[in-house]
């Protein structure tokens, strides 16, 4: 397909299936932390962001996190987040499932927003399972210093799916289903490349057209039916018709 014939498939399409990654964040300034570009260096973020880092020196984790979560509360969402948000306002239903942590989809106004990787905005105590709002804490946050529950005085964790941690099965479960139920299926920012995530697009049945937009080649890209390298910011927008 080209651009045009993309454009009319999903202006007949009513329910979407979309699947974004890092690249949907990163035009929005806020860099891949485990990219050469990003806020950590490549070859120690995993160690960084690993729960056995979390478990034994705390301290560290929490400093280390603190431009992370200060990156993800002040960036604002781009136009292929917009673009995703005018696509529900015009009628149509759209799931997405994303790698992202950082919220900027629910900034833009999408209301159907499935976090693989949990989320920034939110902390949870391991010994009471109890949950608070990330901001109730911003003081530990903006210090990069430990927070603890108010109830039992233990020390919360990020609501974030660590190095070292399984994915939950539940959403990817939810995403899967999506991904069956779809009339389209659209791959944003996602490199697909880490498993289970890479096996996703694999779940629409063969007749559901499938759209990839990201910066590098990908997997799928020879079954897909529209794929670009160009900006999610400057292509998304053009298929949905708001460019």
């Amino acid at each position: 397909m080209n651009i045009t014939e993309a454009k009319k498939a999903l202006q007949k399409a009513q329910k979407i299936a979309v699947l974004t990654g890092a690249g949907m964040s990163t035009e929005s300034g806020l860099p891949d932390f485990r990219s050469n570009e990003g806020l950590y260096n490549p070859l120690t973020a995993d160690m960084t962001f690993h729960v056995k880092m979390f478990r034994t020196y705390p301290e560290r984790f929490y400093s280390a996190i603190k431009p992370f979560y200060e990156q993800c509360v002040n960036t604002s969402p781009n136009a292929g987040h917009l673009a995703l948000a005018e696509l529900e306002r015009q009628g149509k239903s759209v799931f997405i499932a994303t790698q992202t942590v950082d919220r900027l989809h629910q900034k833009a106004g999408s209301s159907i927003v499935n976090e693989l990787y949990g989320t920034i905005d939110t902390v949870n105590c391991r010994t009471c399972k109890r949950h608070f709002k990330a901001s109730d804490f911003a003081e530990f946050f903006a210090t990069g210093k430990v927070p603890y529950c108010p109830i039992c005085g233990k020390i919360l964790k990020p609501d974030l799916v660590l190095f070292g941690e399984r994915l939950p099965s539940e959403p990817l479960e939810k995403t899967r289903l999506a991904f069956m139920g779809a009339d389209i299926v659209m791959v944003l920012g996602a490199s697909l490349r880490a498993s289970p995530v890479n096996t996703l697009p694999g779940y629409r049945f063969k007749e559901t057209p499938l759209f990839i937009i990201n910066h590098a080649p990908t997997q799928y890209d020879e079954v897909a039916e529209f794929v670009s390298h160009e900006k999610i910011g400057d292509i998304l927008p053009q298929l949905i018709g708001v460019a």
